[in-house]
């Protein structure tokens, strides 16, 4: 993307994906049915800082990780970053998506955050080309972008900030014209109300952020048909979702439009009308090849090869409230007393857990139990390990570095976590408990701090 494309004169703040991993997108794949990728490499459109990928690099210390991003200043970041914590396994380009070249492709998962809607439609084409191109066989496109109709209001948002471009505090003075005009009950947010809660949101978010998400010179919610057409254009077909609640109908779609929209036996038109039931804001779509889906035994054995740990923070056995997008769903003390009795314990495979007597002879139950956690942050599926161990050594550089640029006043919004393949989010509390040598052991186990 040139610069008359998209910003590059602010840096996009840290950010942790963990839809991203390795490890979430074989559980979410294996979920529904899907043979996951292969865990060999990796790849990030619009990698920003290399945050994500250097954590994601960090702990799966036996795959290879690329980042590409337009900003020089993000690309000199993420290499230093990474040299800092002797990282061999990632490499990043500064590069035009058009351009790029010199890769060490193909990949067999892609990752894209934040850049589908907020690039004009040459580049959301030179993009689906690349991963047409760049897709290794039997791998898995995970893309995030604004979806109709949810996303649709927040056009409202990028015409203030950009119209806020040439003063000289652009992001303050739209903050407080936004709210001005909630306090004013304007008919906005009166008929979109759920935007009142995204200015909630961006009152606590970092400057970076919301220059990158509402300053852009564009910002282009897109229908699921459009992106859907743009994937089938170089060979993909739409799988499922990244955010694994919204693969389980019964606790994503109010019941009576769902109803409605999953008697629709069209693809595309069922997609479009599960968004206008959610007023779908954003997608995370993934996308693989055309292949035979497994068998049910195939499924059933994809199931069982997987093992979950329970993470620092969860809750206590028992019923429990889950705040969905389309409104509270009671979690049933029944199904998630025994579940997570268990897994405090110490981790369990599928099997093992299938043993519980709410799940016995129910592993459909067990399934949807798992993924509705992995989605709440309750759990996570264990790193699958390789013949000898893993190599822990990278993910506890790289976290000793992240601390010191925390203790320095950085924004470091996870650490690595080589157990899971993945990262683990930390709040502000959790990490001043880490530098001041406070914290849980289990969580410094966890993090081989």
């Amino acid at each position: 993307m040139s610069t008359a494309d998209y910003l590059i004169d602010h840096d996009y703040p840290p950010v942790y994906h963990p839809e991203q991993s390795p490890g979430w997108l074989a559980a979410v794949l294996s979920a529904i049915g899907r043979q996951p990728a292969q865990r060999g490499s990796w790849c990030e459109l619009g990698c920003g800082q290399g945050f994500n990928v250097s954590l994601m690099a960090a702990a799966n210390p036996d795959m290879r990780f690329t980042g590409i991003d337009l900003n020089p200043h993000h690309i000199a970041t993420a290499e230093a970053r990474a040299k800092a914590a002797g990282l061999t396994n990632v490499q990043f380009h500064c590069a035009d998506i058009r351009t790029v070249d010199g890769l060490d492709g193909p990949f067999d998962v892609i990752v894209s955050h934040g850049v589908l809607s907020w690039v004009p439609a040459s580049v959301r084409e030179a993009i689906a080309a690349f991963v047409g191109r760049q897709l290794a066989p039997g791998g898995v496109a995970a893309l995030q972008y604004m979806s109709e109709p949810g996303g649709a209001a927040f056009r409202a948002f990028h015409a203030v900030f950009r119209a806020c471009a040439g003063s000289p505090e652009p992001v303050k003075q739209g903050l407080q014209l936004l709210c001005a005009m909630r306090d004013a009950k304007a008919g906005f947010f009166q008929l979109h109300p759920h935007a009142s809660q995204t200015l909630d949101n961006l009152l606590k978010e970092r400057p970076g952020y919301i220059e990158h998400e509402y300053m852009n010179p564009t910002f282009e919610p897109l229908a699921f048909g459009e992106v859907h057409a743009l994937l089938a254009g170089v060979g993909l077909q739409w799988q499922g979702s990244a955010t694994p609640l919204e693969n389980i109908d019964a606790v994503s779609l109010p019941a009576q439009a769902g109803e409605v929209a999953t008697r629709v036996p069209d693809l595309v038109l069922r997609e479009t009308l599960k968004d206008l039931a959610r007023n779908q804001p954003q997608r995370y779509d993934l996308f693989m090849q055309p292949a035979a889906a497994p068998s049910a035994q195939q499924h059933m054995a994809l199931l069982r090869a997987g093992r979950w740990r329970l993470l620092p923070g969860a809750p206590a056995p028992g019923g429990m409230q889950l705040d969905t997008p389309i409104g509270p769903v009671q979690a049933q003390a029944a199904v998630f007393a025994p579940f997570l009795t268990r897994l405090a314990e110490g981790p369990a495979s599928f099997a093992e857990l299938e043993a519980l007597a709410p799940f016995n002879g129910r592993p459909g139950l067990l399934n949807q139990t798992l993924q509705m956690s992995l989605w709440a942050g309750i759990v996570h599926p264990e790193r699958e390990l390789t013949v000898g161990g893993f190599d822990s050594a990278p993910a506890a550089r790289l976290n000793a570095c992240l601390l010191r640029e925390a203790a320095a006043g950085a924004h470091v919004p996870a650490l690595a976590a080589p157990l899971l393949g993945s990262g683990l989010a930390l709040n502000a509390e959790r990490l001043r408990a880490l530098l001041d040598g406070n914290s849980d052991p289990t969580l410094r186990t966890l993090l081989y701090l």
